[in-house]
């Protein structure tokens, strides 16, 4: 009985649950050497090219094995995690936080702005104007070239006259590119002067420019369409003065633009309805008698009758309407311009249509009223004529 005691307990023992058998580990069987001794690392032999980490060691030399031989030589195990930063394109979700600050960064610096042409831009825009400029009556300065972003103009001039007995003069001399001067050029000695001693009875020996060159959108943009007036091709003319010293000035001389007599005529028809009501008001008594049925009726009707009674108190307004200005002057100038000036504007607009890629003027809008505007702008369909 003594002998089997233990073997009793261990019986026991293993009879537990299989839960507590897998949470026993297993006794580690270390290798030993041919003599029984246990087998340590550091008495381990070393394989060509190992290190014990403490010192480089030289590269095994021979060629390289085979990249077969290299995946089937490696051990198996966990795979080693990457960084996510390295292993992930940029701009490709997930983002870092550092990726997402410098893209913030790149959003926020500006656009540089070009502030020079290409060398050969500036020689071919000198070569167009020289061939311009050597056929026409024209006197001019070269300008340097100049950019700011999509503006300016590679071989801009200061134009300072045009034409020639008579020479008319630009008041203030005008910064355009050539294809605008020699354009001004057509304009003025192919109609401006023919038309000026036709209605005028003489010449024209200066035109009053407004705007040259600025770099701005065009009108009612906001952010698209650059204006032609930040390319240096376009040019604002407020009038033209004549050989005798009257200047037909485009703001009093044009006349009422088609704008002026749809509101002349709004403002007279508003102005007959209010009559009519409060002349209709004042026709109608308190209280009305039978008999009275009749002259009522006649007196409503008639749009120019006036009561003025000591019943009421009330005089009844005149049906014509009261102004502070004549009716026909609404929305135009206070004084009708002479015919002969409004013949040779509006004549002097029809011909720079035909011309220029842009012509504006009183009829485009409010902002043209008192001046023209023309422009060399390319027009791939038609030439806009306001």
């Amino acid at each position: 009985m003594r002998f089997f005691a233990p073997v009793i307990v261990v019986a026991v023992a293993l009879a537990g649950s299989a839960a507590d058998a897998e949470d026993i580990p297993l006794p580690v069987q270390k290798p030993k050497d041919a003599k029984g001794q246990p087998i340590t690392k550091s008495s381990q032999p070393k394989a060509a090219g190992q290190t014990d980490g403490k010192s480089p060691q030289p590269a095994p030399k021979g060629p390289a094995p085979p990249a077969s031989d290299l995946k089937a030589a490696t051990p198996a195990g966990p795979t080693l995690k990457t960084d996510p930063k390295a292993a992930a394109p940029a701009g490709v979700w997930p983002k870092t936080l550092d990726e997402a600050k410098e893209e913030a960064k790149a959003k926020d610096k500006p656009v540089p702005i070009l502030t020079e042409w290409p060398a050969e831009d500036i020689a071919a825009a000198q070569a167009m104007c020289k061939t311009i400029l050597e056929k026409i009556d024209a006197v001019s300065m070269p300008e340097p070239p100049f950019r700011q972003g999509e503006c300016g103009a590679p071989a801009p001039v200061r134009l300072i006259s045009i034409g020639k007995n008579p020479e008319v003069a630009l008041s203030p001399p005008a910064v355009l590119t050539c294809g605008m001067v020699g354009a001004l050029h057509t304009w003025l000695t192919k109609d401006l002067q023919p038309l000026a001693r036709k209605t005028l009875g003489t010449d024209i020996i200066k035109i009053e420019s407004m705007s040259d060159y600025a770099c701005r959108n065009a009108y009612g943009r906001t952010k698209t369409k650059l204006s032609e007036h930040g390319r240096a091709n376009a040019l604002d003319i407020r009038g033209f003065v004549t050989a005798k010293g009257e200047t037909a000035v485009v703001l009093t001389g044009w006349g009422e633009t088609r704008r002026d007599v749809a509101a002349r005529e709004e403002a007279l028809k508003l102005a007959a309805e209010k009559a009519a009501t409060e002349a209709a008001k004042i026709a109608r008594p308190a209280v009305a008698p039978a008999t009275a049925a009749p002259a009522a009726a006649a007196a409503a009707s008639s749009s120019a009758a006036v009561r003025n009674t000591i019943v009421d108190g009330i005089e009844a307004p005149s049906a014509k309407p009261s102004f502070s200005v004549a009716p026909q002057r609404l929305g135009g100038p206070q004084t009708e311009p002479p015919a002969r000036m409004q013949s040779f504007l509006k004549s002097a607009h029809s011909a720079a249509c035909q011309i220029f890629g842009t012509t504006l003027g009183p009829e485009a809008n409010n902002a043209h009223r008192n001046h023209f505007h023309v422009d060399m702008a390319p027009r791939k369909v038609k030439k806009i004529c306001d």
